[in-house]
This record gives structure tokens, sequence and C-alpha cells, in this order.
């Protein structure tokens, strides 16, 4: 199959894209744990982040439970073990024994975006802190109110150096890297904040799910939030509700049509307009005996506001063209949202079981084609419409927490609570074998001839 695609682009009936597609896409397909790469982890707790700097694709950002934070070159290996399994151990570690380091668990680390020179870290101590990375010496640092659970900074911004926070507090706050300062805080979730994430088409844009099931858009340049995310609101789901003005137009044209049909437009009107007082009445009473009722924990929030999961929203990730958003929620449950309309997509993902009461980072191709989602001890790549497990990942011995797919290298990494991180490369068809295939090639162009003669 690839040796067709191969020479179909040869021969010019594939476009150069579409080949470049076709190939990252097989690529990703065939993610194996690699015999090739290793990385020598020096943590001392469980893996909680993971990044590598967008501006080169070569250094890759890791944060841990032990309150420490390291940076490994994925180019250039340390050493090599066996005389070709390249190792590649730490070129810098920020850990408690720094004056200035994290004293409690390290919950995010993020690269800024347009530079390997900074680097920043939240942590459960309550402070978020920006890195130099020549001189490993914190640069300036934010007190925040409570326990800090992620971090964000936009990849597309030119016009702001903002970080975006989320803590135990209810307020996303935005911190200011130029001038050192908050700028603004965002209101309206009912309860912590654990995910975050920034458009990928607008840098304006902010998303955060909350420990209250909900998921909120804000634009940074207003006053509150202008969409919430209803897990009930789908693009396939029923007709939006019959609006009031609609069945003024209607009346309307009924009165204004025939003389014999007016007393039967007059019976139906009042008909149907007792029908919905009768239909308002009864699910009033529903909604006033469902409190009695025992229900799942999360529906009692969804009684007086729209929550996009039934429980805690753990994971927010935006695909590459900024159309779709996937969110992983403590329900064990992960959701496809269009951007656009803010409506529920329906893709049916197959059972997965996921950490209810962490944080969790999940990773998209860019296709986008497959999502990555940590889901207890192994890692499952689900086909992204139509919800089927693709691959299942296993190779760490506890449970993993967060997973980064590096799109110039076609590499997944994962980190764990078991303090490793491994890294899953693509298999690439060995020469031997297309050389295999042009032989049987031969064989067959040699016995069509044999037979045409």
């Amino acid at each position: 199959m690839w040796l067709e695609e191969l020479r179909r682009r040869e021969r010019g009936e594939l476009r150069a894209r579409r080949f470049e597609a076709l190939a990252r896409s097989r690529r990703a397909a065939s993610l194996a744990l690699s015999n090739r790469k290793e990385i020598a982890t020096p943590h001392h707790g469980a893996v909680n982040s993971l990044q590598v700097d967008l501006t080169e694709g070569r250094y890759l950002l890791s944060g841990a439970s032990d309150g420490s934070a390291a940076v490994f070159d994925l180019k250039n290996a340390t050493e090599y073990e066996a005389g070709f399994i390249a190792k590649h151990r730490s070129i810098l570690l920020v850990d408690r024994q720094h004056e200035h380091g994290h004293k409690f668990v390290v919950s995010a680390a993020i690269w800024y975006p347009v530079d390997t020179g900074l680097f920043v870290t939240a942590s459960f101590d309550t402070y978020v802190k920006v890195w130099d990375t020549n001189s490993t010496q914190v640069v300036m640092d934010f007190k925040m109110p409570g326990k800090v659970y992620s971090a964000a900074m936009s990849p597309i911004a030119t016009t702001h150096m903002l970080i975006a926070t989320g803590s135990a507090d209810v307020q996303v706050r935005l911190c200011d890297i130029a001038s050192g300062a908050f700028t603004h805080t965002l209101s309206g979730h009912h309860d912590g904040i654990m995910s975050l994430e920034w458009s990928t088409s607008s840098e304006w844009i902010l998303m955060s799910g909350g420990c209250d099931g909900a998921i909120r858009f804000w634009d940074i340049r207003r006053a509150g939030c202008f969409l919430v995310l209803d897990q009930l609101r789908s693009q396939q789901g029923r007709r939006p509700p019959f609006l009031d003005s609609a069945m003024e137009k209607q009346d309307q044209k009924n009165l204004t049509s025939s003389p014999s049909s007016k007393s039967n437009s007059v019976h139906q009107r009042t008909g149907s307009r007792k029908k919905h007082s009768k239909a308002l009445h009864k699910s009033q009473t529903l909604i006033r005996g469902h409190t009695q009722q025992r229900v799942h924990p999360g529906m009692s929030s969804s009684q007086n506001r729209t929550t996009a999961h039934y429980g805690a929203v753990t994971g927010l990730k935006t695909t590459t063209d900024g159309m779709h958003l996937l969110s992983s929620g403590s329900d064990s449950r992960l959701r496809i949202w269009d951007i656009d309309s803010g409506c529920n997509t329906l893709v049916n993902f197959e059972a997965m079981r996921l950490h209810p009461r962490k944080p969790l980072q999940l990773a998209v191709t860019d296709d986008p084609s497959l999502v990555f989602v940590p889901c207890m001890g192994s890692i499952k790549a689900y086909n992204m419409w139509s919800g089927t497990t693709f691959q299942t990942f296993r190779g760490h011995y506890d449970h993993v927490n967060c997973c980064y797919y590096n799109s110039q290298d076609q590499e997944l990494y994962t980190g764990s609570n078991d303090r490793q991180i491994l890294v899953w490369s693509p298999a690439t068809p060995a020469l031997t074998e297309m050389e295999d295939d042009d032989k049987r090639q031969e064989g067959f162009a040699a016995d069509e001839d044999n037979w045409s003669d």
C-alpha cells in the first residue's frame, strides 16, 4: 500500500500535501514502544505534565509530584546503551533543593510559546513561577489563592504574554509576564478549575473546565463568558423549541386565511395551548418531585445550571484546525464539541475508565484522526470520528497522567505514577521490505508477460 502511494506520487497522480498527510497518518497509526530511544527521568514522583517546545520541537519539559521540573534534549542523546539505544538524561533540573523550587506537587509545566529561554511551572504550593532556562533562576512568580491545577499560554498569541491559571478558587486568573502582575480575573464557575485550553484559531479565546462540570468560553477582551457548553445540546438532536414569536406569526397567518377555516383554526389554537399548559404543568411537577429522588451526583448541579459532564471536567484539548474541542470528565466520558456552534457532536466513544480526581493531559494528531487518552494504567488511541478503539498502549506499571504528541517527530510521550516517561515511535517501513515489494511486483509483471505469450 505504501509503495503504491509512493509510485502514485512519483507519477504526479498524488498531490504533495495529500501524500504528506497520508504519510503522517500511516506513521501515527504505527506507533509502538520505542526500542531505540529511552528517557532517564530524575523525578522521584509521578509525572504530571509533558510538553515539547513549539519552536524547535527539540526540548521536552516535564513536571512531577516531587516538586521537580526537568528538561531533556530529544535530538542529542546523553549516552548510548548496548550500542544503539539512545539514552536521554535531563540537561536541566529544578527540584526542592533549589532555593526557589516548588515545595509541593508540580501540576503543570509549559514552555513559553515563542522561545525556549523561558518556561512556566504551576504547583500545589499556590505559586506559578516563570523560569529562565539559561540561569535556572525564577524571573517572576505569582501567588494564587489556592492549589494551582492548570496553567496555559496561547500558542498563537502575538499581542499579549498572558498565563491563564486555574486553581481551587472559582476564578480563572490571567498573569501578565510583561508587567509581572495580574491583569484580570474571569468569574463564572461554581467550583475549582481543573483544566484550561487556549483556542488555536484566536489568541483572545480561552476555554476552562471546572469541578462543577461546566466548560466555559471566554473572550478575554470582554467581561463574562460568552458560551457555556451543554451536553444536551447536540447537532443531531431534537429541533429547537417552537418560539412564541413563531406562534404569533402562525396565528396571524391563520387569521388572514379564508373565513371558513377561522373557526377551525381557533379551536386548534385553543386546544394546542391547553395541551401546552398541561405539558408545562406536568414538567414542573416532575421537576419538583425529582428533587426527592436519588440521582447521579452530577445531576444535582445540572438542574440549575448547564453542564458538559456529570462531574469535574478533567481535561481539554483543541484540534490543530481550531474547529473542535475534546473534553474528558470524572464521569469517564470523552466528548467532542463543535466550537463554532457549541454543540455536542454525539460521537460515542467506547468504554473507558478515567481517573476521577486528577487533571488529565490529552493528545491528538494533526489530522485530526486519533486522540490519545490516559486510561488508568494504559493509553487508548481512539478514532476521533467513529469513537472506536484503534489501539491500546501498555507499558506503564501505574496510572498514566499525561500524554503529548510531538507533530514534528510524530512521537508520543507519556508520563505515569511509576515515575517513567515512555517514548512511542512510528514503525518506519524497512528498505528491505520495499525491495521485496519491488521484486514481487517484478515477478507479477513477468508472469503476466508469460501468460500473454
